[in-house]
């Protein structure tokens, strides 16, 4: 009886993605009254959240080539700087804080803001090499930044944001 090492290789296609384990998707529709202008937030239990565009984000239909900017007025996200364990330094943020901006070649382009208050903790810096990371991977690599915010804040937002389940009933 012969056997092959590669039949005990599990299939790879069932198992989640390291975001899809341990962060729970939220979502706001429709920000600053921009049809389709969707954000997601996917919020991990230790208050850290991942900022990405939704997938029902008019960006995903949009063609041409784009590229991000973390410049936003006179504050430069690139340069937001954190220490230690309380992660003291970074930048605030609102709900209406604009982290960056998408700017297409031709000449359009929209703002992201974060939805919620906290802390920016860090900006993707392969965005600004890789900017295509945000249309293929938007919920992993291609998330735009990292913000924390205190316990309260974090299960307020989680709270009034659309859980994935009514995401999924109203963008289908």
């Amino acid at each position: 009886m012969e056997f092959s090492i590669l039949d005990d290789i599990p299939d790879l296609s069932t198992y989640q993605s390291f975001t899809e384990r341990y962060f729970t998707k939220r979502y706001v529709l429709n920000v600053n009254g921009i049809e389709n202008n969707d954000i997601m937030i996917m919020f991990h239990s230790n208050r850290i959240t991942l900022l990405s565009l939704a997938p029902s984000h008019f960006f995903f239909k949009t063609e041409g080539d784009y590229k991000i900017n973390f410049t936003v007025g006179n504050i430069n996200r690139l340069s937001n700087t954190v220490k230690g364990k309380g992660k003291k330094g970074g930048q605030a943020l609102h709900p209406k804080s604009i982290v960056c901006n998408v700017e297409f070649n031709n000449g359009t382009k929209f703002d992201v803001l974060s939805c919620m208050k906290g802390t920016l903790i860090e900006i993707n810096e392969e965005l600004v090499k890789n900017p295509e990371l945000l249309k293929k991977n938007p919920d992993s690599d291609g998330f735009i930044a990292i913000i924390l915010s205190s316990i309260a804040v974090s299960e307020a937002n989680k709270n009034e944001m659309l859980s994935h389940e009514d995401y999924v009933k109203i963008v289908t």
